[in-house]
């Protein structure tokens, strides 16, 4: 019982830490679109601060 919930934990864990390798590499590509999209001619409309 107890070496299956290590199992389980351990399989958690590395879950997690793949879930934050990813989201942490979208950063920067993800600012790059949004500075792309926002800006220029073409630009998507912003909403402004009041």
């Amino acid at each position: 019982m107890l070496k299956q919930l290590a199992l389980v934990a351990a399989a958690a864990g590395a879950a997690v830490v793949a879930v934050r390798r990813r989201s942490a590499g979208a950063g920067p590509r993800e600012a790059d679109l949004w500075h792309e999209a926002t800006n220029g001619p073409q630009a998507v409309s912003r909403p402004t601060a009041r």
